[in-house]
């Protein structure tokens, strides 16, 4: 049946874009077969795209036309791990973090080196698909960390062009390792890094397809992830635009919170107060770029007869907080950083939107179902190929969510940054505890200081979602307190002890 339908012609859509960044040459991938007819895929990585306050689909009108009306929305897309690399990680793995050993950026849960150091590389989906017989590709930001070793092309990838050192989010002065040259971009505006990528993507496109042999392009631009301005032909479109003031913006009264939010509560502020206005208009106008690039990509697969055979994935590697409960950034377990735009579309997916689970770890099992490749044991994540049918009987209805940070006070920390090519350093990267959570249809259950404290010495946080759905109550903090919520907590917290340890099938 599957043969079958593959072998029909589907009436254009739009092809599966996913933004990340990974690619490069490798070993050889298995020898192309004649009339191998598998689906290609596009997956076309933002970075930073929160799915809570920033409108994604009038901001990328293109994107919303060509993938997301010509697919299937998930209008509850989730990144369980809401900072860089730990998500591109269980991007490119299909595991939770508790499983890749990757929670943060850096140190000693987080960045590329914890990533390689523990063996993943081995089996990622460029690995998986390049083994498969699949073309292989990327262009953009890899992980975190990997400046540490700019010469170094990961296992799997036929066409690579990884940016290796920060100026890449800067959109200028940036390095990209192109297949072991290291190739070193200016301030022109044709240097400008999402146009790059675009550039880059097209062109592996149209070579891939000239080849007969199925391929997997990886497309991951840094925007909007700050400082990342607007391209220069949109700077005069840019007009200063205010960040949406939700019910939980500059929350005023945290009483309820963690302990580190409480006692960083007013620095935080006055950091959202100078910064977060322009943050958010440098965002907007960044991904007019993102939006063309897109565009470019969908236009590419049309001219060379590829569109009909491709599945694209447009998504976030996670969340961003414009205020809300005074944070910038991710890293936290609220909605901000936790939920992402998510739309897929491809051969013999109908339009339609989907309130299912759907979470980044499912992108890789997805696209070993299309290219029928068995899906490993170690992955966590569920294929969505039947939710993107219709079928969600039997789906998830939970999921844990962690992040490894090192900020005990909410100070110190490994999140801290600095504005590329300066001293000056980024104030509203204040890091924040390590944590784990379980978040289901209705309840978000929080362990705050996982990993710096002792149990008796861990904070909480619990929020009914259809009740609070901005966050503001913490639910055992109030009058009533844990008491009142005992068997809430009792059944959440058994369920994130199984999730926050769970492996492979019993993580599905």
């Amino acid at each position: 049946m599957r043969a079958r339908r593959l072998s029909r012609r589907f009436p254009t859509v739009a092809a599966a874009v996913l933004l990340t960044v990974t690619g490069c040459v490798s070993t050889a991938s298995a020898s192309p077969v004649a009339g191998d007819r598998r689906p290609n895929v596009v997956m076309i990585l933002a970075d930073d795209l929160d799915a809570v306050t920033t409108p994604v689909w009038r901001a990328m009108p293109r994107t919303a036309a060509l993938i997301r009306d010509r697919g299937v929305e998930f209008t509850d897309g989730f990144a369980p791990m809401p900072i860089c690399c730990a998500a591109r990680a269980s991007i490119l793995t299909g595991e939770y973090g508790h499983n890749t050993g990757v929670l943060t950026n850096a140190g000693e849960v987080g960045g590329f080196d914890t990533f390689r150091a523990g063996g993943n590389e081995s089996h990622t989906i460029a690995t998986t698909l390049h083994d498969a017989g699949y073309r292989t590709g990327m262009a953009g930001k890899y992980l975190n960390g990997l400046e540490h070793d700019p010469g170094h092309i990961p296992p799997g990838w036929d066409d690579w062009n990884a940016g290796v050192d920060n100026f890449l989010y800067s959109g200028y002065n940036y390095t990209l390792n192109e297949n072991g040259t290291r190739v070193k971009y200016g301030v022109a505006p044709a240097d400008y890094q999402t146009d790059v990528i675009r550039a880059k993507s097209e062109r592996f496109l149209t070579d891939a397809a000239a080849s007969g042999q199925p391929f997997f392009w990886y497309a991951a631009s840094t925007s909007p992830h700050f400082p990342i301005p607007p391209a220069p032909r949109h700077l005069p479109g840019t007009e200063p635009t205010p960040a949406p003031r939700s019910p939980n913006y500059q929350e005023p009264d945290v009483s309820d919170k963690p302990s580190w939010l409480i006692d960083t509560a007013d620095a935080r502020a006055a950091t959202i107060a100078a910064t977060n206005d322009i943050d958010y208009t440098n965002r907007l106008g960044a991904l007019k770029s993102l939006d063309e690039m897109i565009a470019g990509i969908v236009e590419t697969l049309e001219r060379t007869g590829e569109l009909d055979n491709t599945y694209l994935i447009f998504t976030s590697d996670n969340g961003y907080s414009l205020g809300a409960h005074r944070l910038t950034q991710k890293m936290a377990p609220y909605e901000e950083s936790l939920r992402v735009p998510l739309a897929i579309s491809g051969p013999g997916i109908r339009p339609g939107r989907s309130d299912a689970m759907a979470l980044s770890i499912d992108l890789a099992p997805t696209l070993y179902n299309w290219a029928d490749i068995p899906i490993p044991d170690q992955v966590d994540g569920r294929s969505l190929t039947p939710v993107l049918s219709g079928d969600t009987l039997g789906w998830r209805t939970d999921f844990a969510a962690e992040y490894g940070g090192n900020g005990d006070n909410g100070r110190n920390g490994i999140a801290q940054e600095q504005i590329p090519g300066t001293d000056t350093p980024v104030m509203y990267a204040l890091d924040m505890p390590s944590w784990s959570a379980v978040r289901n249809r209705r309840y978000l259950y929080v362990r705050w200081y996982e990993r710096e404290r002792p149990l008796d010495q861990r904070e909480y946080e619990l929020y009914d979602l259809q009740a609070d759905p901005y966050q503001l109550t913490n639910l055992i903090k109030t009058p009533q307190g844990r008491a009142a919520h005992a068997d809430i907590v009792t059944d959440l917290d058994h369920r994130l002890g199984e999730l926050s340890t769970c492996t492979g099938r019993s993580c599905r």
